[in-house]
């Protein structure tokens, strides 16, 4: 790959590491030694990012979590939060309503915990219909042609409040909802402008970039995207620029 990025920037699920994994010791090695820096967005909640990225790195990286919503800035030892956006109390009891109205449509109900299923985090309510912790061959083989979630999502948007919202498919059986608008796509524009940035400083690698998955904004940021299908393939390719 010929081209010079200062910023390699990485989808988590499916992309980075297997769904809720951390990352191999193989992908750490490798981006530990990248000379770019390296930024991480993702539906997930900043805690668990830090469990699946951060845990296994030593060097400094960008963590978006949230969809972008909650940044925080990581070191080794340390981290600075640059910003949390949230949902409103009266937003967040409007999408759960509609989820579990989705529930009992198509008895959609937790194996084990609604909390495990229906996610607050905080700027974001996913809906992870087999549960966030399910094994992860039960996830692997649920929804791969996402024409499951596309009706799900059709079904939630005669639901909740037109315009409002924005819909999106993650990782493997989830489903994220945020305010409208909110995309990695505009969150990634929010992070060129802060650091000043130009689409062509950054290379993004993701999974769902078909146009119903999540990672389909980016591609319309100019931002140049390499579309993986696993961590492996990722990682093969993060070698080649060592």
């Amino acid at each position: 790959m010929k081209d010079k990025y200062k910023f390699l920037v990485f989808d988590v699920d499916n992309t980075t590491t297997e769904s809720c994994a951390q990352i191999s010791n193989d992908m750490a090695n490798t981006l530990n030694k990248l000379k770019e820096e390296l930024v991480f967005i993702s539906g997930t909640h900043a805690s668990e990012l830090k469990r699946m990225i951060s845990s296994k790195l030593n060097r400094k990286h960008h963590i978006l979590a949230n969809t972008g919503t909650h940044y925080l800035l990581v070191f080794q030892n340390e981290e600075k939060e640059i910003h949390k956006k949230t949902l409103e109390k009266e937003e967040k009891e409007e999408i759960i309503s509609a989820l579990k109205k989705l529930q009992k449509e198509y008895n959609l109900l937790p194996i084990t915990s609604e909390k495990d299923q229906i996610q607050d985090r905080d700027s974001q309510i996913t809906f992870s219909i087999l549960e966030r912790n399910a094994p992860r061959e039960s996830k692997a083989s649920y929804d791969q042609d996402k024409t499951k979630r596309e009706k799900f999502i059709l079904f939630l948007k005669e639901i909740l409040e037109e315009g409002k919202y924005g819909l999106t498919i993650g990782g493997t059986t989830s489903i994220d909802i945020t305010k409208k608008d909110i995309e990695k796509g505009n969150s990634l524009e929010d992070f060129m402008r802060t650091h000043s940035l130009s689409k062509n400083d950054m290379l993004f690698f993701g999974d769902q970039l078909s146009p119903s998955g999540n990672d389909y904004s980016v591609i319309k940021t100019g931002i140049k995207c390499i579309k993986v299908e696993n961590p492996e393939e990722t990682l093969e390719i993060l070698k080649t620029l060592l």
